[in-house]
């Protein structure tokens, strides 16, 4: 569970980072600092509160698969799920590219979740 929330924790900074690299890029938009607090505000609730249950669940689902069989599975999962929740906040915000920020935001948790199991396993 330890590992699930420091997961939680480091996709909410790496969603944060990435979108806000992307926006600096894309609208060159020169308040970093400031645009990073708000993404992390606005990432954080839905990665803990959306993001952590289909990550725990995706582990219960996965739990007796290995290997590449696994790592298939558990990506798939996080990725319906980002894409459903990505659907549903489009609908409210009306803007599709709330989808690719939910997407890529499921990928980078399966992404840090598998490192993460990966170097927790290997220290034990």
């Amino acid at each position: 569970m330890l590992r699930k929330f420091l997961g939680s924790v480091l996709t909410t900074l790496l969603t944060g980072l990435f979108f806000n690299f992307y926006f600096a890029i894309m609208d060159n938009y020169d308040k970093f600092f400031a645009a990073l607090g708000i993404l992390l505000l606005g990432a954080a609730p839905f990665i803990f509160f959306i993001g952590l249950p289909v990550s725990i669940l995706s582990d219960y689902l996965t739990k007796n698969l290995y290997g590449k069989q696994r790592y298939k599975k558990a990506l798939l999962i996080h990725l319906i799920f980002g894409l459903i929740v990505g659907l549903v906040l489009s609908f409210f915000f009306e803007h599709l590219f709330i989808v690719v920020i939910t997407l890529i935001a499921s990928f980078l948790f399966w992404l840090v979740d598998e490192i993460l199991r990966k170097t927790i396993k290997e220290n034990k």
